[in-house]
């Protein structure tokens, strides 16, 4: 599923609106992933209308994955279908699952022209390499008033929202961090306090095992899960990374490249090998990595912020319960950052006025306060305040210390196919740790000289 790199802009761009938080979730990454399946819409190329009195009340289509579709998103679909009459517009969202089978259910949609209205995404940047370009979106950045105001510039202005200076996306979410998710009162049982490095991390993990309870929970089912640990690996390098990423975009370094990487899956399956994640991580879901850890039959679970809008709304006598720290690795002390989802416009949606309305509605102030007072989460959006949960409280510190770095993936103009399943064949015995970051470079090449990329020949 689930952008930007240096922690110190993302801090100065986002103050306007992570001063207003109080208490309270992608990505996007990545967040996403759930059961569901594709159903294709007839409703697409010609949405349908009704009259109610004078006012005309046209069909808003929207895909999304089954993850991303959860109590923000429903409270703004609520109010626009109680009020539709009103709006004069109705929203109609479909979901499917989401990970690698949602992104070609959407690749193959956009290939045969059947995208509906609307479509959330992994950001422009996304769209422009993994959908065939930006042909079947719109530039937004001037219709429905001068919504863009109401966004942090550090946010707008990466690639997740805007190509060459266009604006293709909505920001749509809230803003995310990885960390470990901890039950606090399975640590205060146990007796240990929040590790500061990794061997306490360690240690932590050897004394919840010798108490009977899972150490560390991998909901691996839910395949998008499990690079969420490996992903803090890049912070280990500790310096810039958009400059190696730049590199990489030219053919100069590689993946392979990176020893620490390498390392760091090495580290994740060592926590397999001594027991520390459960032996049933394969048949385990993301669901069920919730469940445990609000409960306390697991202590941790590594995800980011957007983990606790579902435990608040499945568990809400037990959010309070959970904590979080980062990934305690020795090199850096940051976390990754994740820019929020992009709700993006297709050209299916071909009513110019109607779209002016539904950005208009969308993007104020107003509706997007509906949006956080339902799900919670960290703001990304201006003159809208959230109340956090001591989860997300947890890691917006790392936040406002200048603790964060966008996510490693953003500046790279090429996927580099599907790590959880290489990471998955190298805990499984199938590959080396160094076969992983080979078979991304494989793939970065692959997609770069499909786009006949020149320092590709």
């Amino acid at each position: 599923m689930k952008k930007g790199l240096v922690a110190s802009s993302m801090v100065l761009g986002l103050s306007l609106v992570l001063s207003a938080c109080g208490s309270n979730a992608n990505n996007a990454n990545e967040s996403p992933s759930a059961s569901g399946a594709a159903s294709p819409t007839s409703e697409a190329s010609a949405p349908a209308s009704s009259s109610s009195g004078n006012q005309e009340v046209k069909d808003i289509t929207m895909l999304m994955f089954t993850d991303w579709y959860k109590s923000g998103i429903q409270a703004i679909e609520k109010d626009i279908n109680d009020n539709a009459d009103k709006l004069g517009f109705r929203l109609k969202i479909e979901k499917i699952a989401g990970g690698a089978a949602g992104e070609q259910i959407y690749k193959a949609r956009a290939a045969a022209n059947e995208l509906p209205m609307l479509i959330s995404t992994y950001g422009t940047k996304w769209v422009k390499s993994e959908m065939g370009g930006l042909t079947h979106f719109q530039e937004i950045g001037g219709i429905g008033g001068d919504w863009t105001q109401n966004y942090p510039e550090s946010i707008l202005n990466t690639g997740t929202f805007t190509d060459e200076g266009k604006v293709y996306g909505i920001p749509f979410d809230s803003v995310n961090i990885n960390g470990v998710f901890y039950n606090k009162k399975v640590f205060e049982k146990v007796g240990i306090q929040i590790p500061q490095t990794y061997q306490q991390f360690l240690d932590a993990l050897a004394k919840i095992k010798e108490a009977g309870i899972t150490p560390l929970y991998l909901p691996a089912k839910d395949t998008w899960t499990v690079n969420m640990f490996d992903h803090e690996g890049w912070l280990r390098l500790n310096q810039p990374l958009k400059p190696i990423m730049d590199k990489i975009n030219i053919n100069e370094t590689h993946f392979a490249d990176q020893s620490l990487l390498a390392d760091t899956f090495t580290k994740h399956k060592e926590l397999l090998e001594k027991g520390y994640i459960q032996k049933t991580y394969l048949s385990d879901t993301y669901a069920g990595a919730q469940k445990a850890v609000a409960e306390g039959t697991a202590a941790m679970t590594v995800n980011a912020t957007w983990m606790i809008d579902n435990i608040a709304k499945d568990y809400p006598d037990k959010v309070a319960d959970i904590g979080a720290f980062r990934v305690p690795f020795d090199e850096d002390q940051n976390a990754t950052i994740y820019m929020p989802f992009n709700l993006s416009v297709t050209d299916q949606f071909a009513d110019k006025d109607l779209l002016a309305k539904f950005i208009a509605y969308f993007t104020s102030p107003a509706t997007q306060q509906k949006f956080y007072d339902a799900q919670g989460g960290i703001p990304a959006i201006k003159n809208v305040t959230s109340k956090l949960q001591p989860a997300q409280e947890d890691l917006k510190k790392l936040l406002d210390e200048g603790k964060t770095v966008g996510f490693w993936g953003d500046p790279l103009n090429y996927s580099w196919g599907d790590q959880n399943a290489y990471l998955l064949d190298f805990f499984l015995g199938a590959k080396k740790a160094e076969d992983v970051l080979k078979a991304m470079d494989d793939e970065f090449a692959k997609n770069a000289k499909a786009k006949q990329d020149p320092n590709w020949k």
